[in-house]
């Protein structure tokens, strides 16, 4: 099976960049803006605009339109936070009430009804697997030296991988989201991706992360991203691993970095019995190029990104720009109005440009 997806980034962990928040600083992400929110609020009811944004901004609509597009899975970001408080401890004692378990849960049964596969991806570890904000927090990567967050990361795959097991429209659970994506940041924990350092913690987080799933889920597809390259990751063989997809991310505009991430890609699919998978893409000018490059070589690619505010043409199957909102000074009832009102995808403008560059099943 070729998987041919898009992500449903920004839903379950809001990033800044294409958000309606303002970046208050350069590395403002959703941790703080849920700090923010709390101050003001109070937890309950920055709950309640939490639960109102994830309603609004995806919804059954949104499962069957990207069906009626032509894809056939979705990747689905989120971080720890959606079933945990920041100590590490269940937002409720039943994971049936738990509002991380409950949204997974309705975008499989959703995705199951249309025929759409899902990859589960751990888009922020508690402590964070690097510096990036994409990871919910900005400047941390406490996943590998913090005490308690790897048993942490350990605890929360266990229980998704035990109540999924069965769930045959999981395509695979992505582990770690873009571990070591440290350029540009500086600190104890700022080690260069490929470097001895960052590669070796790495592996390790995964053979963790890979041993707890395995714990109690056997059947499923467990993937590995490298960052930037193939060349980081284990021989699975090496280590014991079975049914694994080895993934990269590909944001090259250049013809030749494009075709020499594909041929890493085949060279892992060949050397080592993998699946490969280019779990996020935008490849600017060169978009129907690359696409034609990963349809020509049967691997399997997830677009970058399903929606987008604020964030430029070539992000967003849908699109809106709209005034950011200042959560520091706006009312609770105006934080509401708008998401309210301004989420779902009716709001928003279909990119018939950017879609046209897509390849997508027949």
């Amino acid at each position: 099976i070729v998987l041919k997806g898009v992500n449903l980034g920004n839903w379950l962990l809001w990033e800044t960049w294409m958000g309606f928040v303002p970046e208050y600083t350069e590395d403002w992400a959703y941790f703080d803006t849920l700090a923010v929110l709390t101050e003001r609020f109070g937890a309950e009811k920055t709950a309640e605009l939490v639960r109102a944004f994830e309603e609004n901004f995806i919804s059954e609509a949104d499962i069957a339109q990207i069906e009626a597009l032509g894809f056939n899975c979705v990747r689905v970001p989120f971080w720890y936070r959606n079933f945990m408080s920041e100590d590490g401890v269940w937002l409720t004692d039943n994971a049936d009430d738990n509002p991380g378990f409950q949204r997974l849960d309705w975008l499989l049964d959703r995705c199951e009804a249309h025929g759409i596969y899902v990859i589960l991806d751990m888009h922020g570890a508690p402590g964070g697997q690097s510096m990036n904000h994409c990871t919910g927090k900005a400047g941390r990567n406490e996943l590998y030296e913090v005490a308690g967050n790897m048993d942490t990361a350990k605890t929360l795959w266990t229980a998704i991988a035990s109540r999924y097991k069965d769930r045959k429209t999981v395509a695979a659970y992505d582990l770690l989201n873009e571990p070591q994506n440290n350029s540009g940041y500086t600190g104890a924990y700022a080690w260069e991706a490929q470097s001895e350092a960052a590669v070796q913690r790495t592996n390790a987080a995964y053979d963790a992360l890979y041993q707890a799933v395995r714990s109690v889920d056997g059947q499923h597809i467990l993937s590995l991203e490298g960052v930037w390259s193939t060349t980081v990751l284990p021989d699975p063989a090496e280590n014991g691993y079975e049914n694994m997809l080895y993934q990269l991310h590909l944001y090259d505009s250049e013809r030749g970095m494009i075709r020499y991430r594909v041929q890493e890609l085949k060279t892992a699919r060949e050397n080592w019995g993998v699946a490969v998978l280019v779990g996020e893409y935008n490849n600017g000018e060169n978009e129907y190029y690359a696409q034609k490059q990963y349809d020509k070589h049967k691997i399997s690619c997830i677009k970058w990104n399903y929606k987008t505010f604020n964030a430029g043409a070539q992000w967003g199957i849908f699109n809106q720009d709209v005034p950011r909102i200042d959560i520091k000074t706006a009312s609770y009832a105006e934080i509401l109005q708008f998401i309210t009102t301004q989420t779902r995808t009716s709001a928003f403008v279909f990119n018939a440009a950017e879609m046209g560059n897509l390849i997508v099943r027949a």
